[in-house]
């Protein structure tokens, strides 16, 4: 199932074309000013350059500042900031509708991340 448009699916595409066997480098690793939202100590929230438009009027990530792959690779001090970061400041306003976690078999990237949506509204 894919939830992006047709245009944003064949950017997502030629890009995964473009840089298949050349990037020496995780995607999420590689810093992007253009795309940050907010900064803290061990996470990241940025704007997904190849969203779910097709169903999200929002789409962002979170994501750790260092590299692994599965939760439980996590840190104590990662988890309690990823808690917080929940509890505290996404839940408190009205920005996104849902959170979602791409079993690590199902990523398109490997880096660990969770998708932040707020979805299409019916007009």
């Amino acid at each position: 199932m894919n939830f992006r448009t047709k245009r944003t699916l064949e950017k997502y595409n030629r890009y995964r074309e473009d840089f298949a066997g050349k990037k020496p480098k995780c995607d999420f690793c590689v810093e992007n000013p253009d795309n940050k939202k907010l900064i803290f100590s061990y996470w990241k929230i940025l704007k997904n350059i190849f969203p779910y438009d097709q169903i999200a009027e929002e789409h962002d990530l979170i994501i750790p500042k260092r590299h692994f792959r599965k939760e439980s690779e996590m840190t104590e001090e990662e988890r309690a900031e990823l808690v917080h970061i929940k509890t505290h400041r996404l839940s408190r306003g009205k920005k996104y509708d849902f959170i979602w976690e791409n079993f690590a078999h199902m990523r398109s990237v490997e880096h660990y991340h969770l998708h932040l949506l707020r979805f299409k509204r019916k007009k």
